[in-house]
């Protein structure tokens, strides 16, 4: 009888086990399959974000851009051809059609650039960030670059160019009286945003005599000399420039994108075996994706 007894109690005693066991194996799974979902979740909200952000970004620096070449063009041709002055002429007619959707695309860049930026930071530069913790502790951080600060420290429209090499993706800038120093870092696509702004909002109000000859004002005969005597082939290099920074913007963001994708692309079933995926995010394989909340 008491080998029979603790035959018995053996057989519950395992049965214990392997139902804890099967329990605690459920609720892996189940912990699992909630954070899958939620990385799933995350990962089309993540997209779909950046790439409403790159779409407006573009769109918005490239209207104002193009608007502002074609009047600086328009004007040089009327100017060369000798046809400025006549209001009926073929450059000033179309110039002042042009006129109207370069005020307004000017004004709506002018009172979005800073939001575009920080969109841009915020849906693209950190969501692409791959050690970046969503759940760290800390305060936020002091805006370190805008478009004031791009001018005060001599941001060359001319010269600082894009670059994605490494050793010179990034341009250190002094302030000439403080000698501090403001980093301008062109794997941001904040950056980019802020230096395309930067260049726009100079080439517009250098473009003076552009501007009276399109709205149909009398142009400054002095401001008139000066875009035929220096200003107009400052325009063509920035103007080409600017079409750098754009596609570099471009390029940029769609680079992130990818990388926001890849950052979400499923590990494979391997890591979904208990204890295997913990053993293997030692050596940087099945680590799994940081997002907010217990189960991230």
């Amino acid at each position: 009888m008491l080998s029979k007894a603790e035959g018995e109690y053996s057989f519950v005693k395992s049965l214990t086990v392997l139902s804890l066991f099967g329990t605690l194996i459920g609720a892996y799974f189940q912990n699992l399959s909630a954070y899958e979902n939620k990385v799933t979740a995350q990962a089309q909200a993540d997209m779909a974000a950046a790439t409403q952000t790159f779409t407006d970004a573009s769109s918005a620096l490239a209207a104002p851009l193009n608007l502002q070449r074609q009047l600086i063009t328009s004007y040089h041709n009327a100017v060369t051809s000798g046809t400025d002055a006549q209001a009926t002429g073929y450059e000033t007619v179309n110039a002042q059609e042009i006129y109207k959707d370069y005020i307004k695309a000017y004004a709506d860049l002018s009172q979005n650039y800073n939001l575009l930026a920080r969109k841009a930071e915020l849906y693209i530069d950190m969501a692409s960030d791959l050690d970046r913790n969503p759940t760290a502790d800390g305060t936020p951080l002091p805006e370190e670059i805008d478009m004031s600060l791009l001018n005060a420290y001599g941001f060359d429209c001319e010269q600082h160019m894009p670059s994605f090499n490494r050793q010179n993706s990034k341009i250190i800038l002094t302030e000439p009286k403080t000698k501090k120093t403001l980093t301008v870092d062109w794997y941001s696509t904040k950056h980019h945003v802020l230096a395309i702004e930067t260049c726009f909002e100079i080439n517009h109000q250098a473009m003076t005599a552009v501007k009276q000859w399109a709205s149909g004002s009398t142009v400054d005969p002095n401001e008139k000399t000066r875009f035929v005597q220096k200003t107009f082939d400052i325009f063509h290099t920035r103007d080409s420039n600017q079409v750098l920074r754009l596609n570099a913007f471009m390029s940029l963001a769609m680079f992130d994108i990818d990388k926001i994708r890849i950052k979400y692309r499923p590990n494979g079933f391997i890591c979904g075996v208990p204890g295997v995926s913990s053993a293997l995010s030692l050596f940087g394989k099945c680590a799994p994706v940081k997002t907010s909340g217990p189960l991230g």
